[in-house]
């Protein structure tokens, strides 16, 4: 039922191992409380979320959505956000960082989940810190809004447990999204406003190269293929969209594409056969819709792979995956199903949650 993604750890891709504009607003929601946000963590499994004032309740799936936990399986009771029906979140913000771990940031205080939501404890506590992420740990994506996570994160599938990096990060500038290459190196970006910091590392963490776009340009896009190959989308200060390509490691840029939609929102990751697809949200009159495009020469080009998904204020891609959400039946219903696909060709259909 929900409306998009957040982050999730890096997955096939899944199987192998801030400065951007407004959104459009989410379809409303048929559940009491506010939509939150689904969490696509595997080819078949996902988390959604809702929030029911000063509540968080978590559902998740193994089969694609046919069936689901029960709603009140997990969930999280805010300790600093004001009852009663005017409660607004405001100071609560939620992160799926993997199938059983879940992340929140309450007024101040990061609680962590690693048993699905069941039971939390000190995030800070909880987390270990480290030289660099171990093999086993999967980073964590995070591209467009890394709510209740502020570093680079990696999460143990078969513990839950979540790590970060002990050493300083390439850049104070607060973190603005991650994305694990296929070839196991991470590329960042860190920022605000205008002011953007690219970084990669090809060490799980332990050394970074830095980049920092031209005055008045920012990121709001950063994918690699592999450590010495990425993308990044910059938007400059009159709101034109470029499209940049680095075969070193980000020591360089080149654009590749310019005079991009200046649409309110854009998703980027390459896909399982190393094309780049891109989601857009594009209005025209009254009506909104979500695209999938896609780029099979570098960059240079894009075309439209389905255009059909209903608008949403969520990412809707991860490393190797993009979708669009379908259903519904008028422009105030919620979507209850997303039309996944990996490479702009072959489609299926992963069923969301139901009330």
């Amino acid at each position: 039922m929900l409306t998009g993604v957040l982050m999730v750890p890096m997955m096939a891709q899944l199987e192998r191992h801030g400065p951007t504009a407004k959104p459009m607003p989410s379809p409303g929601p048929t559940l009491p409380g506010k939509p939150g946000d689904f969490t696509l963590t595997g080819p078949e499994s996902g988390v959604d979320v809702r929030v029911d004032g000063c509540v968080l309740r978590f559902a998740r799936t193994t089969d694609g959505g046919r069936t689901w936990s029960d709603w009140d399986d997990a969930r999280y009771q805010a300790t600093r956000c004001e009852p009663g029906p005017a409660a607004s979140g405001a100071n609560l913000e939620y992160s799926v960082l993997g199938d059983r771990t879940y992340l929140v940031y309450d007024g101040g205080l990061r609680r962590l989940s690693t048993d699905y939501g069941r039971t939390w404890q000190d995030a800070h506590e909880a987390i270990t810190a480290v030289r660099s992420f171990p093999p086993t740990a999967r980073p964590v994506f995070c591209q467009f809004l890394c709510r209740a996570v502020d570093q680079p994160l990696a999460v143990d599938p078969s513990t839950g447990g979540v790590y970060r990096l002990s050493g300083p990060p390439p850049s104070l500038l607060p973190f603005f999204s991650l994305y694990p290459a296929s070839d196991g190196s991470i590329w960042t970006t860190y920022g605000i406003n205008e002011a953007t910091v690219g970084a990669r590392s090809t060490d799980r963490g332990v050394t970074w190269t830095t980049w920092t776009p031209p005055t008045g340009k920012g990121v709001l896009a950063l994918v690699a293929v592999d450590r010495r190959k990425g993308y990044q989308l910059v938007s400059g200060a009159d709101g034109a969209v470029t499209l940049e390509r680095t075969e070193d490691g980000g020591r360089s840029w080149s654009t590749t594409l310019t005079g991009l939609p200046e649409v309110a929102h854009w998703d980027l990751t390459v896909g399982s056969d190393g094309s780049l697809l891109a989601i857009t949200q594009t209005s025209r009159g009254d009506d909104s819709t979500a695209e999938v495009l896609v780029s099979r020469d570098d960059g240079r080009s894009f075309s439209v792979a389905r255009g059909d998904g209903m608008p949403v204020a969520s990412v809707c891609v991860v490393p190797g995956y993009a979708w669009l959400f379908g259903g519904g039946g008028g422009p105030e219903a919620e979507a209850d199903y997303l039309v996944l696909t990996q490479d702009g060709r072959i489609w299926r259909q992963f069923l969301l949650a139901s009330p």
